[in-house]
């Protein structure tokens, strides 16, 4: 098929076959994916045939044949055994010897017909003894006299002659003892099923023959008595499916568990092992609910066949990771073949197997329609639940240049995500006790519940312990007078860092945020006002906050940014400055967006710094007279602090955990070799001090790209150009996500290059 072309389109027929993209209907999909069979196999699961090598699917005739056998072999199958176990035979027939009364009651009641009971010819030797101190104590001397007189006298006036019952009189008199063993050998052998024995066991087995209508009352009776064991061929049949189903479970555990590990170290990642593996279990569990509601059921035939269709998801689950982890790697898109190939290697093995659907035996056509079942979940499931997790966790976030999630950030993010919804909704329930239903101090009430979001911004920052935070209160400001704070905004944890400085802080807030169904309600219980109704209109409600000893909290760019860049502030906080005549404090934030950046929900490790300015009293003209001067001059002098402060925290170190994430799931030694070369290179902060924050640069030998994204990112106005003889380090740096055009890579002997005027080599 390879060679078969189109003759416009110069498209082989694996190209276009690797065309179908069941992702792009994904949600459709993974809808049908999650429908019935799974819910059904949860509700009903399946069970293993007793008889292992039923196969259903019997036609009309069939059935009736079976049901007919059954009923004829009922009775031939209604022995049930009860077996006593011991370290003797001895003792193995005294603790039989205790039920023979029970055995004897159910046998009057009509439960038993028959009773095969060894013990009945063959006692143990302590009911033998006690037979015989019976006998004993029963003919006394005087009571053997009187008998042997009767029975001489009746013996004569019958006409007996005089020694016709000697016998008699010897068998009174007689020395009796317990069975040799030669009589027990002999005794034994009237009982072939009797007694069995091992190394260290002995049994003693009585078999009962019981209606089959009697045989759950029969097992009842018989369960109550202590020490010995009851059963029946039925009984033995599902003990042994029973075992079997143990076995079979064990053993899908085990190899699932194998497989598992065994992508872990192939892929080096656990999250790229989940995702592998993942749809293997699902179409596991699907394959079982289609059984469950077609009502088949496991038998060592279906045993066989499943783990067939198990191995070959397997198979088709790492092609597909294969395919996905080279276009995430190179930007190569080799997912198209790996998808052909796994569409023909599908449909061979269901022409192969799905033959056997026009056998008229019904052991074949069960054959051949489980195989064709599974199949088609496993290709279904590995063409979309797979490259929808990869997707979302890893390339679409790649393409819009956001950080891969791992599995330790997910788990923080949803936890930092789960940890603000549930104090919000706290928050809100909060706000209604303070401020609608407090019966005390109206005022009072407000600014506890100040001091309630304050106390839960602040633990909300500090619970996530892999964001590190430092307030640098430069101005020693102490909230105590009312002013006005700005501040650069680039994060949503803007909102959390501002609001936990202190009860006595007011934002200026956005209409989406007035609104939100999480946490609007806090929002306007806690009177943040909505900047949206515009500066002029809000000088005399916020005049009311102020007069009540509340500041309030401004961010002039107006929303947040998507790089770490400082906008063009609006004049509103500058103009509500003047109005109310009050302070400016200016609030440096620096690391927030590298924690969190706007739309995206990953928390990464970083440090968030605030920085508190000095107050700018309203007299103070050094920053201009009017509100317009000040909204212009102060955020030039903002920018300029903030430019600051990334030259001297924005080194190379300060990048490290976006050059490790950028080549997080491109092999499986490649993420550790970039941390054990970045760590030893010391993060190539000598680099950096050495080249100048501007110019054109090569790195020669760049290998992977290490140096030159560090490089590049700590002073962006450097512009590198990467060149390395191995072609398959230059496809990997050149495809790392965090490129961008002041970063270029090509392969070739640096011997045989001639480099471009340029400002460092």
């Amino acid at each position: 098929p390879i060679g078969i072309e189109h003759t416009k389109t110069k498209e082989t027929l694996f190209d276009k076959i690797g065309k179908w993209h069941p992702e792009k209907n994904k949600w459709l999909l993974l809808g049908i994916l999650l429908l019935t069979p799974v819910m059904y196999y949860c509700m009903n699961g399946v069970s293993f045939d007793s008889d292992l090598m039923h196969l259903n699917y019997l036609s009309p005739r069939l059935k009736q044949a079976q049901d007919e056998v059954s009923k004829a072999n009922a009775y031939a199958l209604s022995s049930v055994f009860v077996v006593a176990n011991e370290d003797n035979e001895e003792h193995a027939l005294q603790k039989l010897e205790g039920v023979t009364k029970g055995i004897h009651e159910m046998t009057n009641r009509g439960w038993v017909r028959s009773v095969s009971n060894p013990t009945m010819f063959l006692p143990s030797n302590a009911e033998q003894q006690r037979r015989i101190e019976r006998w004993k104590q029963y003919w006394t001397g005087d009571k053997q006299q009187q008998v042997l007189r009767d029975v001489k006298e009746a013996s004569l006036a019958n006409g007996y002659a005089p020694g016709a019952f000697s016998s008699f009189e010897t068998t009174l008199n007689k020395e009796y003892h317990s069975f040799d063993e030669e009589t027990v050998q002999v005794l034994k052998s009237l009982f072939p099923g009797g007694f069995s024995s091992g190394d260290k066991n002995h049994y003693a087995i009585a078999a009962l023959k019981v209606p089959q209508e009697h045989r759950k009352e029969v097992f009842n009776y018989l369960s109550k008595e202590q020490g010995v064991t009851v059963t029946d061929r039925q009984q033995g049949a599902l003990q042994l499916v029973d075992v079997m189903n143990k076995d079979f479970t064990n053993i899908a555990i085990y190899s699932s568990l194998i497989v598992f590990f065994a992508l872990l170290l192939g892929y080096g990642r656990i999250e790229l092992a989940i995702i592998a593996f993942l749809p293997m279990a699902i179409s596991w569990i699907w394959i079982l609910g289609l059984m469950s509601l077609l009502g088949l059921q496991f038998n060592i035939v279906n045993i066989i066949i499943s783990s067939l269709i198990f191995g070959l998801g397997d198979d088709y689950a790492i092609f597909t990771m294969d395919g996905l982890i080279e276009r995430y790697k190179t930007g190569k898109e080799k997912l198209e073949s790996t998808r052909a190939a796994v569409y023909v290697s599908v449909v061979t093995v269901i022409i192969g197997l799905g033959v056997l659907l026009l056998a008229k035996h019904p052991a074949l056509r069960s054959i051949a329609f489980i195989s064709v079942t599974g199949l088609v979940c496993v290709l279904f499931i590995s063409q979309t639940l797979q490259p929808f997790l990869f997707n979302w966790l890893i390339q679409n976030r790649a393409n819009k240049k956001f950080l891969p999630f791992t599995l330790t950030s997910f788990l923080a993010s949803l936890f930092a995500f789960a940890y603000f919804f549930t104090g919000s909704w706290a928050l809100s329930v909060l706000g209604v006790i303070f401020t609608k239903l407090w019966p005390f101090n109206k005022e009072k009430g407000k600014y506890l519940f100040h001091v309630c979001i304050s106390r839960y911004t602040w633990s909300m920052m500090y619970i996530m312990v892999n964001v590190k935070k430092r307030i640098y209160n430069i101005g020693h400001e102490d909230f105590k007078t009312p002013a006005v704070y700005i501040a650069n905004h680039t994060s949503f944890l803007d909102i959390l860092i501002t609001t936990m400085l202190n009860p006595k802080l007011v934002l200026l807030t956005n209409k989406w945020v007035w609104r939100s169904p999480v946490f609007g309600a806090v929002v306007r219980m806690a009177e943040y006002y909505p900047v949206a109704e515009g500066a002029e209109d809000s000088v005399e409600p916020l005049q009311d906050l102020v007069n009540r000893g509340y500041s309030i909290v401004v961010f002039p760019e107006g929303t947040r940014q998507y790089d770490d860049k400082m906008k063009r502030f609006h004049k509103g906080a500058f103009y509500i400055a003047e109005k109310l005549k009050l302070d400016i404090v200016p609030l440096l934030l620096h690391g927030v967006h590298n924690s969190m950046q706007k739309g995206d929900w990953l928390l990464k490790q970083g440090v968030c710094s605030v920085y508190i300015h000095p107050r700018i009293k309203p007299d103070d003209t050094s920053f201009g007279a009017t509100y317009t001067e000040r909204a212009k001059l102060i955020g030039r002098w903002m920018r300029a602090e903030l430019e600051k402060l990334r030259v001297k925290d924005e080194t190379p170190t300060y990048f490290k955990e976006r050059l490790i994430k950028s080549y997080t799931y491109k092999g499986a030694s490649l993420v550790w070799y970039c941390r054990i070369k970045a760590r030893l290179e010391k993060y190539y902060e000598p680099f950096h001090k050495l080249l100048p924050r501007e110019g054109v640069f090569y790195d020669l030998g760049c290998g992977y790209g290490f140096m030159t994204y560090m490089l590049h990112w700590a002073a962006p106005g450097r512009k590198f150009t990467g060149i390395d003889y191995d072609e398959e380090k230059i496809e990997t740096a050149q495809g790392n996500f965090m490129r961008d055009d002041d970063v270029q890579f090509q392969q070739g002997d640096v011997t045989g290059i001639d480099l471009m005027p340029c400002d460092g080599i």
